[in-house]
């Protein structure tokens, strides 16, 4: 099984290239918007090829941009329809924008709203959501223990995140 992923520096600095039985393609790139994980797709669409499954990950760099809510949304739903007119059957997961101390000063609702907007595509285009519920405290931010700075993940950080990743993967994902 092989698992694309695509998005910005959390996943970049995501040095693995197994989880489980996974082997791992990650094409992801510090400091980019959803628009370019997009153009990327359509420059090289070969990225599909032997690709069980594609993760997802963008949001939190336009937000910092201040950028609108729908352009993300507008550019996650051309990624998905892209990737379904490629692999029509080939599962999706999208994460949702992480919340924490340092992503406050974005104002927490807008990260609310993209979430929000992210379920709603998740239920459109029958995708999965990875969410971050397992790496915040009661008051929905981050644990510290999880993050190097307050956005980006420690050790602890990423050995969770591959861990919700992997029940994810694992429990949604047919192995045939």
């Amino acid at each position: 099984m092989n698992l694309l992923m695509l998005g910005h520096s959390i996943l970049a600095f995501y040095k693995q290239d197994r989880l489980g039985s996974w082997e791992i393609t990650n094409v992801s790139k510090q400091g980019v918007i959803a628009k370019e994980g997009y153009q990327r797709l359509l420059s090289e669409p070969e990225l599909l090829n032997g690709k069980d499954a594609v993760l997802i990950m963008f949001g939190i760099n336009e937000l910092y941009y201040q950028m609108k809510i729908e352009s993300i949304i507008t550019n996650l739903k051309k990624m998905i329809k892209f990737i379904r007119e490629q692999k029509q059957e080939i599962p999706i997961i999208l994460c949702h924008v992480i919340q924490t101390a340092e992503t406050n000063r974005l104002k927490p609702d807008r990260i609310e709203s993209v979430n929000l907007e992210i379920d709603k595509l998740a239920k459109e285009y029958s995708t999965l959501i990875l969410d971050w519920q397992a790496f915040y405290r009661d008051q929905g931010e981050i644990q510290p223990e999880y993050t190097i700075d307050g956005i980006h993940l420690s050790k602890k950080g990423y050995d969770l995140f591959s861990q919700t990743l992997l029940d994810l993967l694992n429990n949604n994902i047919s192995k045939e």
